[in-house]
């Protein structure tokens, strides 16, 4: 047990060593067009016309109120969002995190393709680290999304089992927070399977006692390095 405490210690220490971790809300100051434009993931693309809005924000949230939910309006919305990072950031992990998006978006950070993510339920991220500008210049991410009921998966080419008009309300777009984290080189891992293949912090319970009303808990975190130079300490 003392090794654990020890190693454990050790980790944490090197963590905040190499850099504060910072959670960002990411919700202010997003635009959104509905309707598809080849061009909108472009850096120097216009969006001064665009519906200036806050997050959560589904594009269809008005249909609620006037529609069955098997009449909500569906189609492709992009989301756009001006930032800047501060210099302090610029050796840092950068990962923005999406609670969740309907059905299907494509992330696009300065005109580059990061990636896309077909689920409409689940949590998702991108480790965007690599395509960030910082101090006073301009960071641009477009996010392209698709809520049709007909949507079918890129890879498979076939429709979401779940999708069902009589009881799934189809809110489109980013309909749920966002945040963006920033970490040191060696960083406590997000919950985000899906799209980063990392698990974040895992608590579970085993040794219950429903007599005593006692169990153990335990907490399993996951540690990541990108310091090429970094070695794990060597307990004797």
């Amino acid at each position: 047990m003392k090794r654990f405490f020890l190693v454990a210690a050790i980790v944490f220490a090197a963590i905040g060593l190499y850099g504060q971790r910072v959670k960002y809300n990411f919700n202010p100051s997003w635009k959104v067009f509905v309707g598809d434009d080849a061009n909108a993931s472009s850096v120097g693309y216009d969006d001064s016309k665009w519906k200036q809005v806050t997050l959560p924000w589904a594009w269809n949230e008005d249909d609620a109120f006037k529609k069955d939910i098997v009449d909500l309006s569906t189609g492709i919305a992009w989301y756009r969002k001006h930032f800047k990072l501060p210099a302090s950031a610029k050796n840092q992990k950068v990962f923005i995190e999406f609670e969740g998006v309907r059905q299907a978006a494509a992330l696009y950070v300065n005109g580059q393709y990061v990636g896309l993510h077909e689920n409409g339920v689940t949590a998702f991220g991108f480790d965007i680290s690599s395509l960030l500008k910082y101090g006073n210049e301009e960071n641009i991410i477009a996010v392209r999304t698709d809520n049709s009921w007909e949507y079918s998966e890129k890879s498979t080419n076939t429709k979401y089992q779940w999708i069902d008009r009589n009881f799934n309300a189809n809110y489109g777009g980013l309909c749920k927070n966002v945040f963006l984290h920033t970490t040191g080189k060696i960083y406590q891992t997000l919950p985000l399977y899906t799209t980063l293949g990392t698990t974040g912090t895992y608590i579970y319970a085993t040794g219950f006692n429903i007599k005593e009303k006692s169990a153990v808990i335990h907490s399993v975190a996951e540690i990541k390095t990108k310091r090429a130079k970094c070695k794990p300490p060597v307990l004797k």
